[in-house]
């Protein structure tokens, strides 16, 4: 782990900040979490950020329930993640989109949330 990506873990960044900061390092892609190289999905900067190396690996099953249990934690359902990433937002509007929901009221917020066209 680089000395960049231990001061990252160092802030405990939230969901969004990881997806601004972190993941400026990456191109984004859709589908899957890695291309094996520099490229990676939202759910893969996330996991990155908890350590992944981007590699299909046995470690890879571990970043990713870090990353599961973050989000859990956060209260972001991954499952809007992939669909924004896989729908072509960029890693700032995911982020955007994730910060516009944790600042509405509780009640304010819909189960079924839709994507803005």
């Amino acid at each position: 782990m680089s000395q960049e990506q231990q001061l990252l873990l160092k802030e405990k960044l939230s969901i969004p900040q990881i997806l601004r900061i972190y993941g400026k390092q990456f191109t984004q892609i859709t589908e899957r979490y890695s291309n094996g190289h520099n490229g990676r999905c939202a759910i893969g900067v996330i996991m990155s950020y908890y350590g992944w190396d981007g590699k299909d690996d046995s470690r890879a099953a571990s970043k990713l329930l870090g990353a599961l249990i973050a989000l859990r934690y956060a209260s972001i359902d991954k499952n809007l993640i992939i669909e924004m990433n896989d729908s072509g937002f960029t890693f700032n509007q995911i982020a955007d989109c994730l910060d516009r929901i944790d600042k509405q009221p509780p009640d304010m917020i819909e189960s079924d949330y839709r994507l803005p066209i």
